[in-house]
């Protein structure tokens, strides 16, 4: 790795609009990377992992550098930082004479803020330790402060997963498999794999594995008539419809219309034929539905914290306010769109958190209230113990 100045332009022009616009990072990155198409892999790689390593550990280095982000001298000390910790060649535009390793290492050793340490901010740190306990909270935090993993899941409604793993090999991208994940292949090589023609053809999707345990969760079968109400892009819609064999009904509803016509596009790529309706969900769509499934999907909206390995600038964004204005819209969500499960059926509420606010508390709440329902299971997916996001998932049956 070696620096470049035209480079080193777009990703100053980066961290501006990360930490001084409050941009979301992964959608800029994503955009930069986008714009610039002739980049070759090896710039594309190093302008991503400066990037991401300076989002996840921002506070650790604004430690290290002694200095804010937010400044045009301090974005220079904190990529010398990263210069000096990745071993990369220092280039004069980022030499500062008092920022060496011998420093890096005395500031390090007398760290004993573990907010800094795990870089994150106080409130966010404080309500976890609250909420967790600081042994277990730590842990994850060491996990999520990890590169995630590329994880592909096949679809088996259109191919088999060892003719997936030979296309792999043919294009030299090195994977692994886990027992835990049946569908699942995790992905040594990074490369575009919405470039393969495997990709066009439906016969895999870009699914974090924790996400692949949600489908199988809900106990789905063949035949029956399943509402994911907050589909989203419709990963694990999609998911549900590979268990179901195309068969059964499938009605994907989320808020966003943008998000619906993704899925719609995913469906018809993956050769989906159960769902039989794709749209908005409001108060009419709750009406025309009420008592009709079997399994009731919701895929609530949360922090995500659980998803900081991928997503390490949403901790920057997450505020205490917007995570009481999160769990405010669980519970109207629960509430209401549970007239749409039938008496016998289904109910699974599912989170990508970890925190127990926005986990078992809400469904507690939820239970308290509507006497007809009667708990289940849940599990809990820790970064630190799985292969994927950490996830919440809890089961609940509406008495007949």
């Amino acid at each position: 790795m070696k620096w470049h100045k035209n480079l080193y332009e777009e990703i100053n022009t980066a961290l501006e609009n990360i930490f001084d616009k409050h941009q979301q990072a992964d959608k800029y990155i994503h955009y930069l990377l986008k714009k610039h198409k002739k980049w070759g892999s090896r710039d594309r790689k190093f302008v991503a992992k400066v990037l991401y390593d300076i989002v996840r550990w921002k506070r650790y280095y604004e430690y290290l550098s002694e200095s804010d982000i937010t400044t045009s001298t301090g974005k220079n000390r904190i990529l010398s930082i990263w210069t000096l910790l990745n071993n990369v060649e220092l280039p004069p535009y980022l030499f500062f004479e008092d920022l060496t390793m011998e420093k890096i290492t005395r500031l390090d050793k007398k760290l004993n803020n573990p907010a800094i340490r795990y870089s994150l901010p106080d409130w966010l740190y404080h309500t976890g330790v609250q909420q967790l306990g600081e042994t277990v909270w730590n842990k994850e935090l060491e996990a999520l402060n990890k590169e995630a993993d590329v994880v592909i899941r096949v679809n088996t409604l259109r191919t088999a997963k060892e003719t997936v793993k030979k296309i792999l090999q043919r294009k030299n991208i090195i994977f692994g498999e886990h027992e835990d994940y049946p569908d699942a292949l995790f992905l040594k090589t990074r490369k575009k794999l919405t470039a393969l023609q495997a990709y066009k053809k439906g016969f895999f999707e870009i699914q974090d594995a924790s996400s692949q345990l949600v489908a199988p969760f809900t106990g789905v079968k063949p035949g029956m008539t399943v509402i994911d109400a907050c589909a989203g892009a419709g990963g694990k819609t999609l998911h549900l419809a590979t268990l179901m064999k195309n068969t059964g009904k499938i009605y994907a509803y989320d808020i966003y219309a943008s998000k619906i016509e993704e899925l719609r596009k995913r469906a018809s790529r993956n050769q989906v034929k159960n769902i039989v309706e794709a749209g908005i969900i409001n108060t009419e769509t709750i009406k025309k539905n009420e008592d009709k499934a079997d399994i009731l999907l919701l895929d609530a909206p949360c922090s995500s914290l659980g998803t900081l390995k991928r997503k390490p600038g949403l901790k920057w964004q997450l505020s205490q306010e917007k995570l009481r204005q999160i769990n405010v819209i669980q519970r109207d969500i629960m509430e209401n769109y549970e007239k749409m499960l039938k008496p016998g059926g289904t109910l699974i509420y599912v989170t990508c958190s970890i925190l127990p606010q926005e986990n078992k508390e809400i469904v507690n709440n939820f239970l308290k209230k509507y006497k007809n329902y009667t708990f289940v299971s849940e599990k809990n997916i820790f970064p630190s113990q799985a292969r994927g996001d950490g996830f919440y998932m809890a089961k609940l049956i509406k008495n007949k």
